[in-house]
């Protein structure tokens, strides 16, 4: 498993998480070795941005927010239904696809390789996952919540001004409307 974030100008490295994750693991082996915080920090001020992760033990336990409170503002109550309005869902599955094209037979070359598929991560794919959280967020809405699977052909291009961070355990998502 993996943590890393993207934006429309930015791509975190890659920080491999430890095998079992738990509330200090997390902390202090992932979030921790990340430059997330400084790095959103000085793109956008101190506070000036939300972190957004979904219902992991590891995420929402009192250690971790009481932990995060004093990095970021964490936005909760995200919608249950809709783990697919997070735009990186959608870039851990194209990086699976080229990934599984490659067969890695060992955990070491499928750490390489995915390394790799990070690093070379189109532009263009990460702008459309980016430009698309308006809609993303207009089709949750309309679908009360419901999951909005198979609706993504509908999903266009939207820049407004703002920023918001989600973040899952695999990957974290840094959107910003400019």
């Amino acid at each position: 498993m993996f943590f890393g974030g993207i934006n429309y100008s930015w791509i975190s490295t890659l920080i491999k998480c430890p095998k079992i994750v738990n509330s200090e693991s997390y902390q202090k082996k992932v979030i921790s070795r990340c430059r997330v915080f400084t790095d959103m920090d000085k793109e956008f001020g101190k506070w000036n941005w939300i972190l957004m992760q979904d219902g992991a033990p590891a995420h929402t336990s009192r250690s971790t927010k009481e932990y995060l409170s004093k990095k970021c503002s964490v936005l909760e109550n995200w919608p249950p239904n809709s783990p697919d309005l997070n735009p990186i869902e959608n870039l851990w599955g194209i990086m699976g696809k080229r990934i599984s094209l490659e067969a890695p037979k060992t955990e070491k070359k499928l750490e390489a390789i995915v390394r790799r598929v990070w690093k070379n991560i189109e532009w263009g794919v990460i702008e459309n996952l980016v430009s698309s959280m308006e809609k993303r967020l207009r089709l949750v809405v309309e679908h009360k919540g419901e999951s909005i699977n198979g609706h993504f052909l509908k999903i266009f291009h939207f820049k407004k001004e703002g920023q918001f961070f989600f973040a899952n355990f695999k990957f974290f998502f840094l959107y910003s409307f400019k």
